[in-house]
């Protein structure tokens, strides 16, 4: 930094800490309510503080600027306004004392500009800080949504190092990708089967599973077993055998490997060949993959090693589709239509329920159906469900809540303190605004057909699943 650039940061840094301030805040109602007393003293002059004028002007100035800046800048203005107000009724009383001002009369409008600049600056307040939450949550889901990403990436790479090791083994590129879709998966219930099948393809395993644990147990995920009389065990010790010797190894282990050992002729009677230990990024065990027949010629230190590079794509995918889990459930909303998800709809109807029985009040439950919706065709299906959303958010009160179901064609609403007349209303009036968009999806041309169910809470009803099942079932009997 020169000189020059030094004496300028310094002469900066000396000046007096109330001209850092963001000076918008203040000089705005420092000027708006300059002009207005300007005004009122050149084309108002015989009505000096707008006594008669209702609304009064001033609050041009201040509900701008507290539901603008908020607390400070609503609180500033307020008090501005109300000395100005003060200071001109003064001037167009010159003859009154100073104390008559001071009566209840003249001090309500000025205390009513304080507090209402207060209260909505407040308010502002209260919002930028509740946006400011939504920014966190929505940095701390974009950081999750990059980490599955990269880990999905790592599955991709992973995958390509396994079709080369597999074309080494005179097997053709196509069926090894064929083979692997299943690994790419983000639903871990797809991976244990594909896992099965890529050991039973590649391997020739005649007897194969994958075991996950849970807490002190391993618990069978899926398998393949011989058309013999094979005893399969849905349940395994982590502390006995070749199992715990992977688990604590956190290695790979085959029998041929274990021959020198003392304990060989125990290890073989587990009947396993070769245990992999399946491992998430951090090495802790999620499971085991075990080989439990495989033909002679195929034992050897390259199937090993095989089974070993499965296993760990097996570990990465379960964790990649564990990550990618957590973080849809932590996603409350749809993005695109803004409903809430059914998961959450389970959550809230649970706490709705449980607070209308246990105060007496009343709950009701509206479900939409479009019918066909699977014969719409695909593209014009969530503009269809977007138009329907928005229909909800403009026709309900903001208590109401609106969810998808698990069915892409049907809502759930809940209204809570809404009894069963009421809730009627509220669904002739949605039905009929969305009839009035006239779609016609179906390849025939025909309008959309929607059906309706309510069902509200009774004292009788033990579980929200009650309220759920006969909404659902009321489906087929209200007609508009």
């Amino acid at each position: 930094m020169n000189p020059k650039q030094e004496k300028l940061s310094s002469a900066t840094q000396s000046q007096p800490a109330l001209l850092k301030l963001p000076k918008s805040e203040f000089t705005g109602s420092i000027l708006g309510l300059a002009v207005l007393s300007v005004v009122n003293f050149i084309w108002f002059s015989n009505n000096l503080g707008f006594e008669t004028v209702c609304p009064h002007p001033f609050w041009l100035v201040i509900l701008p600027m507290a539901a603008r800046y908020g607390f400070k800048s609503g609180a500033f203005a307020g008090v501005l306004a109300g000395l100005i107000l003060l200071g001109l009724r003064k001037l167009g009383h010159p003859g009154e004392p100073w104390r008559a001002l001071w009566t209840l009369s003249n001090m309500v409008q000025p205390i009513l500009f304080i507090a209402v600049g207060i209260l909505l600056g407040e308010i502002r307040e209260s919002q930028k800080t509740r946006y400011e939450k939504l920014v966190v949550d929505h940095n701390d889901l974009t950081e999750r949504h990059e980490d599955v990403i990269q880990r999905y990436e790592a599955l991709s790479r992973a995958k390509q190092e396994l079709d080369t090791h597999i074309i080494s083994q005179e097997q053709s590129l196509t069926t090894v990708y064929e083979a692997a879709k299943g690994l790419k998966s983000l639903r871990e219930e797809e991976i244990y089967p594909a896992v099965v099948e890529f050991l039973v393809t590649f391997l020739a395993a005649d007897a194969c599973s994958v075991y996950l644990l849970a807490e002190d147990r391993l618990l069978l995920a899926a398998c393949q077993d011989p058309e013999d009389d094979f005893e399969r065990q849905t349940e395994l010790s982590v502390d006995e055998g070749m199992v715990a010797e992977a688990i604590s190894t956190n290695r790979t282990v085959s029998l041929n490997a274990l021959t020198p050992s003392a304990d060989f002729a125990q290890l073989a009677d587990d009947g396993i060949v070769i245990c992999v230990p399946l491992l998430d990024s951090n090495n802790h065990v999620l499971g085991v993959l075990n080989i439990e027949r495989l033909p002679f010629l195929k034992f050897n230190p390259q199937a090993v090693r095989l089974a070993s590079i499965i296993g760990e794509w097996c570990g990465s995918a379960i964790e990649n589709a564990r990550t990618y889990q957590d973080t849809r459930d932590r996603n409350i909303s749809n993005d695109v239509t803004g409903a809430y998800t059914y998961a959450y709809f389970l959550k809230r109807l649970q706490e709705e329920f449980l607070r209308a029985r246990r105060y007496g009040q009343e709950l009701s439950l509206i479900v939409f159906k479009i019918d066909d919706f699977n014969s719409i065709e695909d593209g014009l299906q969530q503009d269809i469900l977007t138009v329907v959303s928005l229909v909800f958010k403009n026709r309900l009160r903001e208590i109401d809540l609106y969810f998808h179901d698990q069915e892409e064609s049907r809502y759930f609403i809940v209204l809570p303190g809404t009894e069963m007349g009421g809730a009627q209303v509220a669904s002739r009036k949605i039905f009929s605004e969305i009839l009035a968009f006239k779609f016609r999806p179906y390849e025939d041309d025909r309008a959309m057909s929607i059906r309706t169910g309510i069902a509200s809470f009774t004292g009788t009803m033990e579980q929200p699943e009650e309220l759920i099942a006969e909404a659902v079932d009321a489906i087929k009997k209200i007609k508009y």
